[in-house]
């Protein structure tokens, strides 16, 4: 089995650079160690929805587990975008071919700069105190 071999090379090789173990795999899929060691020795292939638990796991695509290429993302559906931008397009792009890790470091920092551009804006509504006699009828 020729591509068994290539396919559990591939998946043993990216689970070593996460630095992951076969045990840290069983703990998260519930794939057995003995199923994970077979398919990383090249004497099985992984069926369907254990690719999807790897795929997840190993932070890459099935294609990458199956052919070692990464498909070029497939274009958005008609409308998402809210402008046809090129610097939005490449940001969501770039933002789906990152690990959850990298996805969520992301959206900190995001957060960082909307909290800034905010404190700079200056205020657009001022608001006025209630007079006296509405302050009181409102604790009433």
């Amino acid at each position: 089995m020729q591509s068994a071999n290539i396919i559990g090379t591939r998946i043993k090789n990216r689970r070593k650079s996460l630095g992951l173990t076969q045990l840290d795999i069983k703990t998260a899929t519930g794939i057995s160690s003995g199923n994970i060691s077979e398919i990383e020795n090249g004497n099985r292939l992984p069926a369907a929805a254990t690719l999807v638990q790897l795929a997840r796991i190993l932070q890459c695509t099935i294609d990458w587990i199956l052919t070692g290429e990464i498909p070029a993302p497939a274009p958005p559906p008609d409308g998402f975008f809210v402008s046809e931008d090129s610097a939005e397009r490449m940001l969501l792009q770039g933002f789906r071919q990152l690990s959850e890790e990298d996805r969520e470091e992301l959206m900190a920092i995001m957060q960082i700069k909307l909290q800034k551009s905010k404190k700079r804006e200056p205020a657009s509504v001022t608001s006025s105190p209630l007079p006296e006699d509405e302050n009181n009828n409102l604790a009433g």
